[in-house]
């Protein structure tokens, strides 16, 4: 049981060693904070606009692959 103690620990301030640091000046974290929100923000609209010509490529193709089966299921 210590030895699963010691392990735990050990994982943990690995953990705690690959966080970032962290500001103490509270100004500076807020700063930070907004920063990684507009970030957040950026990149979600990104991956909207991907996400949304992912699907109408993906509609696309669904629609060739379709009239492709049809014609060699029904032979024309």
């Amino acid at each position: 049981m210590a030895a699963t103690i010691v392990e735990a620990k050990r994982v943990i301030v690995e953990i705690a060693r690959a966080l970032p640091e962290i500001d103490t000046d509270e100004k500076a974290a807020r700063k930070r904070i907004a920063a990684l929100q507009a970030e957040h923000e950026k990149v979600s609209k990104e991956l909207e606009l991907v996400s949304a010509e992912a699907k109408e490529e993906l509609a696309e193709i669904n629609a060739a692959f379709k009239v492709v089966s049809e014609r060699v299921l029904l032979g024309g």
